[in-house]
């Protein structure tokens, strides 16, 4: 581009300086402004204005091709412009779908975490109601437990005291030895009396 600017240049300065030197050239051939008649004087005024008018549309022609140069450069300035911003236009869904994308997975490893959370909450609070209903079987296998000891001793104690009437009333033990056998029929315990 700038070689064509400098080629149009040099066209223009080389067509004016072909203009001056036929204009000088009359000039050198009539150096005496005396033998110059009417129509050689024409004839110089007419080669220089022929001059004058080449140089000026040589410095036009100039001055429109730096004119055009700088008009194509413009261009060339908004079409790059015009590119990059169709370019940020096109790219700029693309960087709302990753800016979208980080949310969703930032979002998701949130839920995550939170699901994370509350499945260890709902597994301590399942853990403690089955450690409390395991404490209430125990509790309550306890309370079976003792009620059949209460009557086990009761049928014990039953068996204790038919054996002692039985005893009794065969009359061979002693007044000493009826006396215990009644005191433990009165509700004495027995185990107590060991002790």
């Amino acid at each position: 581009m700038r070689l064509w600017i400098a080629v149009m240049i040099l066209a223009v300065f080389g067509l004016a300086e072909g203009n001056k030197s036929a204009y000088f050239k009359v000039l050198m051939e009539r150096q005496n402004p005396y033998v110059f008649d009417k129509n050689q004087r024409l004839e110089l005024q007419k080669e220089r204005l022929k001059a004058q008018t080449t140089q000026k549309v040589a410095e036009y022609e100039y001055k429109k091709a730096v004119d055009v140069q700088k008009i194509k450069k413009e261009q060339t300035q908004i079409k790059s412009q015009s590119e990059i911003k169709k370019e940020e236009v096109a790219v700029a869904p693309q960087k709302q779908m990753v800016e979208v994308k980080k949310k969703m997975l930032l979002y998701a490893l949130l839920g995550f975490l939170v699901f994370l959370i509350v499945a260890y909450l709902a597994f301590k609070r399942y853990q403690a109601y089955k450690e409390k209903i395991e404490l209430e079987k125990m509790r309550l296998q306890e309370a079976l437990h003792e009620k059949e000891m209460a009557m086990r001793e009761r049928e014990l104690q039953a068996q204790i005291a038919g054996k002692l009437i039985d005893a009794v009333a065969s009359g061979n033990l002693s007044k000493e030895q009826e006396e215990k056998l009644l005191g433990l029929a009165n509700g004495n315990n027995l185990l107590e009396k060991k002790q």
